[in-house]
């Protein structure tokens, strides 16, 4: 709130970026004897104490007069670091408004955020729907650059929106523009891809019951265009879901049309992708591709070529859906709940176990390439698949096969059938005293509570445990894998609108727990 403490300071409210976040911020401006000029403390960065050109120059250029005293301005709290170039207009109207040039409507109860340009016009800048969600919480309009019209239609105060400096002189204030809604043509359907009926299905369950899918085949098989279609055949975002990816991806820079459309964020970073590009970092914390994909799919192409520290750094987003990063100012933690795919050549040369080509490497390579992925990291893998190149017929009948349409009506069918079970379990009550047996032994490793939630929704008869266990033990499977496993099997039983999971369910789910199948020899 904007107030005056002793007829000589102002604060105006502004708000800072920390991780995906606005904070909220006060500025307040005082002038004290001494050299002419403006000084700015409470932690901030180059970029904000370079507003100090940017504010004199632009407030000259709009007919205002910068006093020549000096000017303390002071960013509180002081304990959180300041960042970017929003700072630049509350700053201006806090000197405005400390030498009474202007008077206090349209900035009071109002959180004010832009970029000057030296001819005093007034530029948007990175995160406007993080400003707006804690102008909301704060219970108070906005002041800024014009800009679209954000994604929240209950905020208690105006948006009032500045082309430039002078505009404070005529108090006209515009609206924010309306926001187009061009829908978002999609580019890719499965349609386009012929045959590859096996991997078709194992996309269904994988997104289905958003389970970790890795593809393993040869160069040419066609991975990478199984993975960048398969938004086309998930669900629509939740309002709230839309709402969180969009103002990570507004923190970003970057565009959000397509999300708030409903389609979930899809990253496909380069294997040359460092830590901080991965998880986020620098100073101050930027998001990372795995809070990018924040409610979306995270795709790693060629999986082994990425660097196996930072791959190992993905096991905790996978398993908590966040990512922490710890720095001398402090923790930050970032959401990070997303679906992880990759894709991976069979060896370095691409072609171990193809029955059409001859595979270059030797079984040391072979062997070495395989591990960079890391036993911990497959481990979280729900469903690892063979993708093999298509025969030349099916190449030429591109065009005809199963389409995305097809293929997302069988997904939402199976989620909402899912729903409807889960809802019919709550009122049945729980089983848990008949998960003792299979859970001995898995407790230890963090995994009691979950899998007596799971092993409720699976409703396992005794031939169906003895199945599952006989088969973990044949395939050495962790604890983790066991739950992994029957995790993919409940959604095949909801694929198949079944109330319990059956053997054969859990037989296919197991199908895609062994490893290093490409290298078999088969087709």
């Amino acid at each position: 709130m904007l107030e005056c403490h002793d007829g000589k300071t102002k604060y105006v409210q502004t708000a800072a970026i920390i991780g995906v976040e606005a904070k909220p911020v006060s500025v307040e401006v005082s002038f004290s004897n001494g050299l002419p000029g403006i000084s700015i403390v409470g932690m901030p960065d180059t970029a904000v104490n370079e507003a100090r050109l940017r504010v004199r120059a632009a407030l000259r250029a709009s007919g205002f007069n910068v006093p020549h005293v000096h000017i303390l301005v002071n960013l509180a709290p002081s304990d959180i670091p300041k960042s970017g170039s929003g700072f630049d207009l509350p700053i201006a109207l806090g000197i405005l408004l400390a030498t009474g040039q202007i008077g206090g409507e349209g900035i009071v109860n109002h959180l004010c955020i832009g970029e000057l340009s030296l001819d005093g016009s007034v530029r948007s800048v990175r995160g406007m729907l993080a400003y707006e969600q804690l102008a909301r919480e704060q219970g108070v309009g906005m002041l800024s650059a014009v800009a679209e019209q954000g994604v929240f239609s209950d905020m208690p105060g105006r948006h009032y929106c500045l082309d430039s400096l002078i505009d404070l002189q005529t108090g006209s204030f515009t609206d924010p523009l309306q926001r187009s809604k061009t829908p978002h043509q999609a580019t890719h359907d499965y349609s386009d891809i012929a045959g590859s009926d096996l991997a078709k299905r194992a996309l269904i369950i994988a997104a289905a019951g958003e389970h970790a899918l890795m593809m393993i085949g040869p160069p040419g098989s066609g991975k990478t265009m199984l993975a960048s279609r398969l938004p086309t055949i998930m669900a629509s975002l939740s309002n709230q879901e839309r709402y969180e990816a969009a103002m990570i991806h507004s923190v970003a820079g970057l565009s959000y049309d397509s999300i708030l459309e409903g389609q979930k964020p899809f990253r496909s970073p380069h294997h040359s992708a460092t830590k901080a590009g991965l998880l986020g970092g620098g100073s101050p914390v930027t998001p990372g591709e795995v809070t990018l994909a924040h409610n979306g799919i995270l795709f790693l192409d060629e999986i082994p070529e990425f660097g196996s520290a930072v791959l190992q750094m993905l096991r905790q987003p996978i398993e908590t859906g966040t990512v922490s990063l710890a720095r001398a100012r402090g923790t930050t933690t970032l959401p990070a709940d997303f679906m992880l795919v990759a894709a991976s050549n069979p060896c370095p040369c691409g072609y171990y176990g193809d029955p059409d080509r001859n595979c270059s490497c030797n079984e040391a390579e072979i062997r070495k390439y395989q591990l960079r992925i890391g036993g911990p990291l497959l481990d979280r893998i729900d469903m690892v698949l063979d993708v093999w190149r298509s025969k030349p017929g099916e190449v030429l009948a591109t065009g005809s096969g199963k389409s995305s349409a097809h293929m997302r009506s069988t997904v939402l069918e199976a989620q909402d059938f899912a729903r409807q079970r889960k809802s019919r379990q709550r009122n049945k009550g729980s089983k848990a005293s008949s998960t003792n047996e299979i859970l001995e032994g898995i407790s230890s490793q963090g995994f009691a509570g979950e899998g007596v939630r799971l092993l409720e929704a699976c409703e396992l008869g005794l031939q169906e445990r003895r199945c599952l266990e006989e088969a973990a033990e044949h395939l050495n499977l962790s604890g983790r894998g066991i739950m992994r496993a029957l995790s993919v099997a409940r959604t095949i039983g909801d694929l198949e609108q079944h109330e319990q999971v059956l053997s054969e369910h859990i037989l296919e789910a197991l199908t895609f727990r062994a490893e290093g199948r490409c290298g078999n020899g088969s087709h």
